[in-house]
């Protein structure tokens, strides 16, 4: 197949190219290239910018179409417009963010979700509603070549955003730790997993909506402590269980749990399968640890505890419990 990838130089783009390339498959990717902008040699790149300037798609077609970086239904709208009957079967990276607070454990694709927004500009606290609007925009100028994908969590290797890789390194060092409520359900992806069920969908042409995340049940965190620990050959430190709070990544108010615990049936019989979290968290820890050696791991400010930080934690911790 001829595939174009929006995006497709970091993280989860990365893996889609990279899951298609070795697939067979015919690839070109579109974005700025201002990331990495050197990988997949063989690959065409068409520069341009999805928030301006598309006129280097214009005119061409492909047989399918991934968007992994839609944040604004503006985005989703001036893409496929340019691309036309050009754009394939189309795919769009969404988030199970999508879904109102308080679904039931285990809800499926066709749980009630938050209303849309149609806003031109990106905020957190719009996150989901912007999503929503992506989907039905696309929804509206695809029809029925839309295949929508709704992960939770995506972690593993090339993850910039350092949530995930927190806890791997924070468990390698070992030393007594604070973490969120040892009852917090989590489900979280391996971005490589993620990319084999989407290209494996692609390659069928299948459409409909997909969630995409494991694993089903989801872990408590303290078993997904324990995998990561497993995974980076050492025993769990003695963590020190709180609350969700800004400086803990991935950790959600409990409000907020139910968002943890999607329903993988319809995904499980489309071909969605995952590697163990140990797994996933042994690759991590290699991957940003080589990333750290050579210097090119930018670790994102403001995400976990700083290790000033944890003892202020740990010392209240202590004095709380006496």
């Amino acid at each position: 197949m001829r595939i174009l990838v929006i995006g497709g130089s970091v993280f989860v783009g990365h893996h889609l190219v990279q899951s298609a390339l070795d697939r067979g498959h015919e690839v070109t990717v579109f974005n700025r290239g201002q990331t990495d902008p050197d990988a997949f040699p063989a690959v065409e790149k068409i520069r341009g910018d999805r928030n301006g300037d598309l006129s280097g798609l214009k005119g061409r077609g492909w047989d399918a179409t991934l968007d992994v970086c839609g944040y604004v239904p503006g985005q989703v709208s001036s893409l496929l417009n340019t691309l036309g009957q050009g754009a394939g079967h189309y795919t769009f990276i969404s988030t199970v963010s999508v879904y109102r607070a308080g679904a039931p454990s285990g809800y499926g694709e066709d749980a009630l979700l938050v209303a849309p927004s149609y806003d031109d500009v990106l905020t957190m606290e719009q996150y989901g509603s912007l999503k929503v609007g992506c989907e039905l925009t696309a929804r509206e100028l695809i029809g029925d070549r839309l295949l929508i994908v709704r992960p939770g969590y995506v972690v593993g290797p090339r993850d910039p955003t350092h949530r995930f890789t927190y806890w791997v390194e924070r468990c390698a060092a070992g030393g007594p730790m604070i973490g969120p409520s040892a009852e917090q359900p989590i489900q979280a992806i391996d971005g490589r997993d993620l990319a084999g069920f989407v290209i494996g969908l692609v390659e069928r042409e299948v459409v409909g909506v997909f969630h995409a995340t494991a694993p089903d049940p989801a872990l408590a965190f303290t078993e997904f402590l324990g995998q990561i620990a497993e995974g980076t050959g050492t025993e769990l430190p003695e963590v020190n269980w709180t609350e969700a709070n800004d400086l803990l990544p991935l950790a959600e108010a409990a409000d907020d749990w139910s968002l943890m615990t999607a329903g993988l049936g319809r995904a499980r019989a489309a071909g969605l399968s995952w590697r163990p979290l140990c797994d996933t968290a042994r690759d991590t820890l290699a991957w940003v640890s080589d990333a750290r050696a050579r210097g090119t791991y930018q670790q994102r400010a403001g995400v976990g505890m700083t290790p000033d930080q944890e003892r202020e934690a740990l010392a209240r911790h202590v004095d709380h419990d006496r």
